[in-house]
């Protein structure tokens, strides 16, 4: 069964991925390498967005830097896979992290592309009309057991949307957004009023920064120690409903984690018990455990990653990695009689964030944009139809709208070993998963933002919520010396253990990323969790 707490899957319900031979890639001519690409990459903030201003070159700097570690952490962190709860799922290899690998120039690129309608609502409902599925999808389903729950967290497939309608109940926009939330988060912690301009622009000029932060039981706002600032709150009043517009993805498994995780996930190669290639897209995605088979995107994605890895290719998500919305149909698309004689159902369309696709591409980047009629029109988005329906719900949209990743591919250095199918172990071992302040451990789960400490500095009060482990369970950092952990107290919770800590990191102790060891009592471990904590320097944080 899979472990929805852990697994942030990449949903999807169609693709265009083609698998490529060997002899179909361009850099690749008889087992040989042509040419490499320059040492000099860094990963883009998604859909190649800048979203500050002149004087503001400060502040672009440090998210780019900031960025660029937190999509390096990740990465490194997916490549360790999950040893700790699943047997089979050893260290993937055909997963690469191009700011550590030689990436042949010209490696070839293709967009992985699904309908932005969440399938699973059609799965769980096959009985409804047409007209219940659209308002399920904009308004929720009516089973209260339905998952997964919370602010849009039925619009599933790594697309949002929200519904603005006038005062006779007529739409006049439909937003759609596949903006990650770990973006959000990190923008935050460099520049909140940033965050805010954005929001202003996005969904209203009556936004104010206080309708942003995060706060206690008590209404006061929650302060980060590692900005000396009140904490990010996602689900804030404004981008936290269906209607009246969005900031970026709010829904539990609409994360870029999650993304990136299906993605290297894929490259593992099965064989049922007798040794035979297993190529069933609901087989490879149930032997995995890393998807869902009533899904259309789960199991192709699946598929088309292992046709890929069969024919000795490695796969990433292409830099800037993120997930963008393609242009929606608009061929199936009808304006009113009153529409302007040369008007187009696209002149309608308007890309907020990210941006089109430029002269040689053939996919799009963007990240948020709007279907909006001007009110000098004279109609509105409800005037308009689709295969002859009238628009009433955002959903219609939803079914004409694509969204993806786009995937890189590079020769293998050496060919894949393929695994029997995983399980869940009677024992898994002692798992770290999330570090950080007690108030904070729910914004650190959310975000993938790692804990940081400045060199000579000592944190108290510090969380760390693990799993599988025991309350005499040694915790240690590795990779490089001079951070030591003290425990300090121990609660188990439910499918959890929180352990308090302090931690201390010496003057001298180097910069960079620490993996995290837990072990047992019992000397029962897995590996040590990758970028768990991060060392900076002297007066890094809380400025």
């Amino acid at each position: 069964m899979v472990k929805f707490s852990r697994r942030h899957f990449f949903q999807a319900t169609g693709g265009a991925l083609t698998a490529w031979g060997l002899h179909q890639l361009p850099f690749y001519r008889k087992g040989k390498v042509l040419a490499q690409s320059a040492p000099s990459f860094i990963f883009d903030p998604p859909g190649f967005q800048n979203d500050f201003r002149p004087g503001e070159e400060r502040q672009a700097q440090m998210l780019r830097s900031r960025w660029n570690e937190d999509v390096n952490r990740l990465t490194e962190r997916i490549r360790q896979n999950e040893p700790w709860d699943f047997t089979n799922q050893p260290a993937l290899t055909d997963y690469y992290n191009p700011l550590t690998t030689n990436v042949p120039k010209g490696a070839p690129s293709v967009p992985i592309t699904w309908t932005a309608y969440p399938n699973r609502i059609r799965f769980a409902f096959p009985q409804a009309s047409r007209r219940q599925l659209w308002e399920y999808g904009d308004r929720g389903t009516p089973d209260p057991n339905y998952e997964p729950k919370g602010p849009r967290g039925w619009q599933d497939e790594y697309a949002e949307w929200s519904v603005t309608r006038n005062a006779e109940g007529k739409i006049t926009k439909i937003a759609f957004s596949s903006e990650t939330r770990e973006y959000w988060y990190a923008l935050w912690d460099v520049e909140p009023n940033v965050v805010l301009r954005l929001y202003k622009q996005l969904i209203s000029e009556q936004v104010k920064l206080e309708d942003l932060y995060l706060r206690d039981g008590s209404g006061k706002p929650i302060i980060d120690p590692q900005t000396g600032r009140p904490a990010y709150n996602e689900l804030n009043e404004w981008n936290n409903k269906a209607t009246g517009g969005l900031a970026h993805l709010i829904g539990e498994f609409n994360s870029q984690y999650g993304a990136m995780f299906l993605g290297a996930q894929s490259t593992m190669l099965r064989v049922d018990e007798q040794g035979n290639p297993m190529t069933d897209p609901s087989q490879l995605v149930n032997c995995g455990l890393h998807g869902t088979p009533n899904r259309f995107s789960d199991p192709f994605i699946s598929a088309t990653v292992n046709d890929l890895v069969r024919s000795g290719v490695r796969v990433t998500l292409k830099n800037p990695i993120g997930i963008y919305i393609q242009e929606p149909n608009f061929r199936i698309y009808q304006l009113p009689p009153n529409a302007p004689p040369n008007a187009k159902p696209s002149d309608y369309w308007k890309v907020l964030r990210g941006r089109k696709r430029q002269a040689g591409e053939t996919y799009d980047w963007i990240l948020h944009a709007v279907y909006e009629v001007p009110p000098q029109q004279g109609f509105t988005v409800s005037d308009i139809s689709i295969s002859g329906f009238p628009i009433e719900f955002g959903a219609q949209m939803a079914e004409t709208v694509l969204v993806g990743v786009i995937g890189e591919g590079i020769p293998q250095e050496r060919p894949p070993r393929a695994y029997v199918c995983s399980e869940v172990p009677k024992n898994p071992l002692p798992y770290a998963d999330v570090l950080r302040e007690f108030d904070l451990l729910e914004v650190a789960r959310r975000s993938h933002l790692n804990m940081r400490i400045e060199q000579g500095m000592t944190i108290e009060n510090v969380a760390l919520k693990a799993a599988h482990s025991d309350r005499n369970a040694t915790i240690e950092f590795v990779g490089s010396s001079g951070v030591t952990v003290k425990k300090t107290g121990f609660q188990e919770k439910e499918n959890s253990q929180i352990f308090s800590l302090t931690i201390s990191a010496a003057a001298n102790a180097p910069l960079g990323n620490r993996a995290l060891l837990l072990k047992n009592s019992n000397g029962s471990s897995g590996p040590a969790r990758f970028g768990m904590l991060e060392v900076v320097p002297p007066g890094t944080l809380a400025k």
